[in-house]
């Protein structure tokens, strides 16, 4: 795939930011040519790249723009992947492909899935791998090259990260199953292209990135935006990635170093209602600061979440399961996220719809300035938690849970106290909840709806879903149930195979 991914992309060419980033028009001072002379000029760099998260159109896709919004669509993809949010209606088409499970086999499109998160994040690892190799000739102060060459290896480690658990089944059980190609060096149009190698070599390649990033960061200047990895988000990425591969002693140590390095902490009661759509929320680790004249109206998350705010979630509400919602005790506050169904009139279109989300709201009316959110403090506390109890020191686990969450339920330390210590999974998409870790999973799900993770913890915990559970108000009522299914995991787009001479689709494409 020559043309896709080793081109010489320089996203910050086109989309560089000034040093206020996010606040600011993007600017395209450093050209290709003078990026990695001085040190202002590679943040620079680094900023555009930060800037193309959010990015849509044209710079991933040849059409489908308006589901193609970068990081945050991919997590909305995920989460609609999966059986705890239901897309209620087809309303303009955009992510309802998804929630359906039509896309992973269009591997001839250049708009669809497979196709859009493949380029998307070897642009990013291409960007990164210029960075690395440039940054120790730039000038400047040798801690602001740290901090560059540091979030250089964490965001080609996160990107690898996705792209192996997109395009692959998880890594227990998967270890020597094909990856998909590394690439550690910068790259261009007559790079010979890399085969698939092994999920393991993968995941030795994300930590091992990570490592780097966690030393060099020991000796690196000051977060200068929440839009930037710092020390605390990079923890946050190895806990994740160890969840995942159940190192479970490696997760609880970096989810607790995650909460003791960064500045954020547990938002405020009356925060957890305000509509998840601002940095100014305490506790944000990583997010994305969107100005006006950067924000993506008809194209961005909130456009597809708000279903008040003008966009395309009026007529494609998107809403809890119903069973989750009922785990929710009454006088738990994050019960204010989704529409009572008692009270609701189920308006055709617009907010008033039983189960709806009102959790992901715009900041202001007429605006499409709203922040996006990737990581925040409350999953540092749930990854700990899961692995703590994994590690039987259920105790610990309590505390953690009772940590995050109790301040949110007033009846929740009861709830926690009928629950019976152990790890060993039972829960699927409608319970039974019989134990410990069944209940830091249910916590789990409730916590981080909508954040974009439960496709990838139904593929790592290799439970399956049931739509169809008795009672249930998914719109499409698909079950999955063997954990080694095929269906969430993309197939490889065939532009890939078209440019890449070490890679057959006969041998290397997903079943």
């Amino acid at each position: 795939m020559k043309k896709i991914i080793y081109s010489i992309i320089f996203i910050f060419t086109v989309l560089g930011c000034s040093e206020d980033i996010l606040e600011t028009v993007p600017t395209n001072k450093a050209s290709g040519e003078t990026v990695f002379e001085t040190v202002e000029n590679a943040y620079t760099a680094l900023n555009g790249m930060y800037r193309a998260f959010y990015v849509f159109g044209s710079e991933w896709v040849d059409y489908y723009e308006s589901e193609n919004s970068g990081i945050a669509a991919l997590g909305l993809a995920v989460d609609l992947f999966g059986d705890d949010m239901s897309q209620n209606e087809g309303g303009s088409a955009w992510f309802w492909y998804d929630y359906n499970y039509w896309v992973r086999g269009e591997v001839n499109s250049t708009g669809d899935r497979p196709y859009t998160w493949w380029n998307m994040h070897y642009k990013f690892i291409n960007n990164a791998n210029y960075i690395l190799a440039n940054i120790d000739d730039v000038s400047g102060d040798e801690d602001d090259r740290n901090s560059i060459k540091a979030q250089a290896y964490a965001l080609r480690a996160y990107c690898y990260f996705n792209l192996i658990r997109i395009y692959q089944r998880t890594y227990v059980g998967h270890e020597t199953d094909p990856g998909v190609p590394l690439y550690t060096e910068p790259s261009n149009n007559e790079t010979e292209g890399k085969g698939r190698g092994t999920v393991e070599e993968v995941y030795t390649q994300i930590n091992t990135d990570l490592d780097e990033a966690i030393t060099l960061f020991q000796n690196a200047s000051s977060q200068r935006h929440i839009s930037h990895i710092d020390l605390s988000i990079t923890h946050g990425f190895k806990a994740q990635v160890a969840l995942t591969q159940e190192n479970w002693s490696i997760a609880a140590t970096n989810a607790a170093l995650a909460i003791s390095k960064t500045s954020a902490s547990l938002m405020a009661t009356g925060d957890i209602t305000s509509g998840f759509n601002s940095v100014t929320n305490q506790e944000w680790m990583w997010a994305s600061e969107i100005n006006e004249e950067q924000a993506l109206s008809w194209s961005g998350f909130f456009s597809h979440m708000d279903a008040d705010a003008g966009g395309y979630a009026k007529n494609s509400r998107k809403c809890i399961s119903r069973w989750l919602y009922d785990q929710i005790d009454a006088n738990d506050v994050r019960k204010n996220w989704f529409v009572d169904p008692t009270t609701s009139a189920d308006t055709s279109i617009g907010p008033d719809f039983r189960y709806n989300q009102v959790k992901f709201r715009i900041e202001q009316a007429g605006s499409w300035a709203s922040d996006l959110l990737y990581m925040r403090l409350s999953e540092m506390y749930l990854i700990q938690a899961e692995a703590e109890c994994m590690l039987t020191n259920y105790s610990v686990a309590r505390d953690l849970l009772t940590d995050a969450v109790g301040y949110k339920d007033p009846n929740f330390e009861a709830s926690l106290a009928g629950i019976g210590d152990g790890n060993s999974l039972n829960i699927n998409t409608a319970g039974p909840v019989n134990n410990l870790l069944d209940f830091i999973i249910l916590q789990r799900r409730i916590e981080l709806w909508g954040e974009g993770f439960r496709v990838f913890d139904i593929e790592r915990l290799k439970t399956g879903f049931d739509r169809a559970y008795a009672g249930s108000n998914h719109s499409i009522q698909l079950t999955i149930t063997d954990p080694e299914s095929w269906e969430w995991i993309m197939m490889i787009p065939q532009k890939e195979f078209d440019g890449n001479i070490n890679m057959d689709p006969a041998t290397d494409q997903n079943p």
